[in-house]
């Protein structure tokens, strides 16, 4: 089922990702699960479904919740089959009580076949963002879509495009109110992340992000997270620590200038770590906080650490593990911190069967 290939947490309400579910005899469709606290407990809440949901459709490769309203990715969704193969669809759920309910299913404005559309989805205030990593005639140029709206009502605000083919601009997003970071981890050398900010109705580039040491094949941009003037940008194969060992950079805004404030690694960081495929960023409570997922760690189990910000330095605070065996990559689904829970993914967990997944919950001070 691969349980936590994606995730993440809005205060005591959590949704994981389960892409290989099969449904209703329909193999890879997809799932996605809500767990909610009491007290130190979670429990699961509903298990989320696509209402047409088919063979291979992958819902739940990504996931967003912002209060009681969910959106579910299945990026190879075939809508308009044959015409429109693996175009990918996004699903919105919202909550009455305890109860989710599908509320809209959405496609581009402008569907293309294998565009991947729902690849990465974030949400925030009533808008969602969400990537077609290979839209524009199957060339991996990319493009990121925003909806905005509430309950049933959802429509497109606008379409923006990645640079160049091949770039995968839209391979992760992340929304912060007017604010919209997306990752584009094969443009230039090394990658690249674009900060748009919103006016009225119209998203303007506000910056292109790029490392200071940014050499080919980094993947700068693979994962991002972004928090008012707050940003992280995982590049899961820089080689500073080591081939592949991975790195994660740090951002922050004054005005309209973002401007790298530091660059992190694992103290203990060696080659095919993949430190930084997983990030997430959190600074509405002190210290700003951020975690970073590194899935090759203990020779493949995988770990998560945690930095923490005093001024402007960032120091590695913990280093999270599981009991995962040494092929389950824990932190390579997702790294997610609110407030004082982080939560790390590990979908290849074989906890009952064979890469069911599972996601352990941290908590903290």
């Amino acid at each position: 089922d691969a349980f936590g290939d994606s995730g993440d947490i809005s205060g005591n309400t959590a949704i994981f990702g389960a892409s290989y579910a099969t449904i209703n005899s329909q193999n890879d469709a997809g799932a996605a699960f809500v767990f909610t606290r009491s007290g130190s407990t979670w429990s699961q809440q509903q298990k989320l479904t696509a209402s047409d949901a088919g063979d291979g459709d992958y819902f739940g490769q990504d996931v967003s919740i912002d209060g009681n309203t969910v959106v579910v990715g299945a990026p190879y969704e075939d809508q308009g089959y044959p015409s429109y193969y693996q175009v990918g669809a996004i699903y919105v759920y919202t909550r009455s009580g305890t109860t989710w309910s599908q509320q809209a299913k959405k496609v581009p404005s402008d569907p293309q076949q294998y565009g991947y559309f729902g690849t990465s989805v974030d949400m925030d205030s009533g808008t969602i963002a969400a990537g077609a990593i290979n839209y524009s005639n199957n060339s991996g140029q990319g493009a990121v879509y925003i909806f905005t709206g509430s309950g049933s009502s959802w429509s497109q605000q606008t379409k923006i495009l990645g640079e160049a083919s091949g770039d995968y601009f839209g391979q992760d997003v992340s929304v912060d109110g007017d604010n919209l970071l997306v990752g584009a981890p094969y443009a230039g050398t090394g990658g690249a992340a674009f900060v748009y900010t919103r006016s009225g109705t119209t998203w303007t580039l506000e910056q292109k992000l790029t490392a200071s040491n940014a050499s080919a094949s980094d993947h700068f941009g693979w994962t991002l997270a972004i928090d008012g003037d707050n940003l992280i940008v995982g590049a899961p194969n820089e080689d500073s620590e080591g081939s592949d060992a991975g790195a994660a950079y740090i951002f922050t805004r004054s005005g309209t200038t973002w401007s790298q404030q530091a660059k992190i690694t694992a103290s203990d960081g060696a080659a095919n770590d993949d430190f930084g495929t997983r990030v997430s960023i959190d600074v509405s409570t002190a210290p700003a906080t951020v975690v970073v997922g590194a899935p090759g760690a203990v020779s493949g189990a995988g770990a998560a650490y945690v930095f923490t910000r005093n001024g402007t330095t960032w120091t590695q605070k913990a280093k999270l593990t599981s009991a995962s065996s040494s092929s389950d990559s824990f932190g390579g689904s997702c790294a997610l911190i609110d407030d004082d829970v982080i939560v790390v993914g590990d979908s290849l967990d074989d906890t009952g069967a064979t890469n069911k997944g599972a996601a352990t919950f941290f908590i903290g001070s």
